[in-house]
């Protein structure tokens, strides 16, 4: 290494131990603000001095959307070399700035910038995620060189982008490093914003008590500034916190004002999370007609901000009203419509909740093999987050299947086990699903043996029941189902037309007849006729069965 070196010249010598202060890939845009200097280093030579580098291979140049990196041997020799030269912290510096004026604007694409498509703001959002390598090694030195504003700002806007994956483990010890820095020079309003995106991680990883302390004195003193996006979505913490806490009325008070802010201020995305919220709570007073309303207000909201998060959300949201109301079917259409959504954004919390929600209709409609699929599909991911709110809810799926093969045994077991689990995590009380499966088993098989069984299940590690959980679901996925309901016969991929694959992928997106027609430029009949067909070549008797096959393998309309 110290060979090849001394062989490059001064000004090469000068990029690459800049370059070291890159954690992950960069471009040369990304290069020129952190490397370049006016002085040593110009502009517009970089991009001769960095293809002088790859040349001699000492950096690569995978052709990766023009995106470059050093070897990690080669980076820690690079970076010895900055700190003998005097320039690391100036550099490193220069680093956290960029990275944090380039996060801002992947935030800014993502969440405020209504003129934008979702292609683009899909490309904003991968922009961003593709720097958290950067984001780790800049919220470092910001911790470590004691500029918390910079690091603030930069640890909020990345949570932005962690949040939509489903991930804020991670945000929560940026967060806490940050925060225990002086902030005697840090405008109020951040440290709120941050003290809002603390508790949105503790909320997720269950830690509702710190949560509830962080998120009051966070809305109060953003509330004291202008109104932004980030008291929309502190409003939007503070809600759940206090829904899960048992805390309705104060809840509801957040809500209210939610809806007013938003509302005053035309805060589509923040103002459909108002309108799920309130489908939520005429869901659990059981006013279906109200709830079916807000969820339809919520689905419109969404379709105006173009973004698939709030677009699946509403969805899942009608698809459970759906299922309160017995429609199983318009649940299974509204949830399948909603998983490619969730998918395309790699959100794995909301994928694997998704999965639970399919899982648990497909059990209704006796769908076996597809209710066991979506069962084993959420607990691996379950499993994999750490999320055990996706463990509870994808052993209830699992109860539900069991319950709707008649092994009211299993039920009991897997509906123990999740409340075991939700206990685990300050949730208490039986909800009415449990409570109604167990008044069914101790009319099956006597008060002493459900006894036994709950004991059993609540007593055993959560871990080793979702585990079996998990092999249980992946057998129940073999299991088929009653005739034209199952997996296989939907498997004929080959024998839909290219026309009929772009119709069963835009039934993911829960379009009407009338509106395939309009996106294809055919006729509404025209569409009904490829729906039969799809169905007679598919074995498939409803619209739900084919948005469930195509979201399965991952059909786009664009590519059919």
């Amino acid at each position: 290494m110290e060979w090849s070196h001394d062989l490059l010249s001064p000004r090469e010598r000068v990029l690459l131990r800049r370059l070291s202060v890159f954690a992950g890939l960069f471009d040369l845009e990304l290069a020129e603000r952190v490397c370049a200097d006016g002085g040593i280093l110009r502009g517009a030579e970089l991009l001769d001095l960095l293809s002088a580098l790859v040349d001699k291979s000492l950096v690569l140049h995978p052709g990766a959307a023009g995106r470059y990196r050093l070897l990690e041997t080669i980076k820690q020799y690079a970076a010895e070399r900055l700190e003998e030269a005097g320039e690391a912290a100036h550099l490193r510096d220069r680093h956290l700035r960029v990275i944090c004026e380039e996060l801002e604007q992947c935030y800014g694409a993502d969440s405020l910038n209504r003129g934008m498509s979702w292609e683009a703001i899909k490309q904003a959002f991968t922009r961003g995620r593709s720097l958290l390598d950067d984001c780790r090694a800049a919220v470092d030195w910001a911790v470590e060189s004691e500029q918390p504003v910079l690091g603030l700002r930069l640890a909020s806007t990345a949570l932005a982008i962690q949040a939509v994956r489903g991930d804020l483990g991670e945000s929560v010890g940026w967060h806490e490093r940050l925060l225990a820095l002086d902030l005697s020079e840090v405008p109020p309003e951040l440290v709120a914003v941050a003290n809002g995106g603390l508790a949105y991680g503790l909320e997720l990883g269950d830690e509702l008590a710190r949560a509830e302390e962080l998120v009051v004195r966070a809305v109060e003193e953003q509330k004291r500034h202008p109104y932004t996006h980030w008291l929309g979505i502190t409003y939007c913490v503070a809600l759940t916190v206090f829904f899960r806490r048992g805390k309705s009325k104060e809840a509801l008070a957040y809500l209210d004002e939610l809806e007013a802010a938003a509302t005053a201020h035309d805060d589509l995305f923040n103002l459909a999370t108002v309108r799920i919220a309130q489908l939520n709570v005429a869901l659990f007073h059981g006013r279906l007609r109200q709830a079916q309303r807000y969820g339809e207000e919520a689905l419109a909201i969404a379709r105006k901000t173009g973004h698939h998060w709030t677009l699946a959300r509403a969805l899942t949201h009608l698809g459970a009203v759906a299922e309160a109301a017995g429609d199983l079917e318009t649940a299974m259409f509204h949830h399948a419509s909603a998983l490619p959504l969730l998918a395309d954004m790699d959100n794995r919390i909301e994928v694997a909740r998704c999965h639970t929600k399919i899982a648990r209709v497909a059990a209704g409609l006796r769908d076996f093999a597809t209710a066991g699929e979506h069962v084993a599909a959420g607990l691996a991911l379950g499993l994999r987050t750490g999320q055990r709110r996706g463990i509870v809810r994808a052993l209830m799926a699992l109860s539900a299947l069991d319950r709707a093969r008649d092994d009211i045994e299993g039920a009991v077991s897997a509906a123990a086990a999740a409340t075991a689990l939700r206990e685990a995590i300050g949730q208490f009380g039986a909800p009415g699903p449990v409570q109604e499966l167990l008044a069914l088993a101790r009319a099956r098989l006597g008060e002493g043996r459900v006894a036994l069984l709950w004991a059993q299940g609540m007593k055993q590690p959560p871990e080793e029941v979702a585990e079996r959980a998990l092999d249980s679901a992946r057998a129940w996925a073999a299991v088929p189902g009653p005739p034209g309901s199952s997996a296989p016969a939907g498997l004929r991929y080959d024998g839909l037309t290219g026309r009929e694959r772009q119709v069963a992928a835009l039934l993911t997106r829960g379009m009407s007849n009338r509106a395939i027609a309009l996106e294809l430029v055919i006729s509404p009949a025209t569409v009904a006729r490829h729906v039969a067909n799809i169905m007679d070549k598919l074995g498939f008797d409803s619209r739900a069965q084919i948005a469930v096959w195509a979201a399965r393998h991952r059909m786009d309309a664009e590519r059919t």
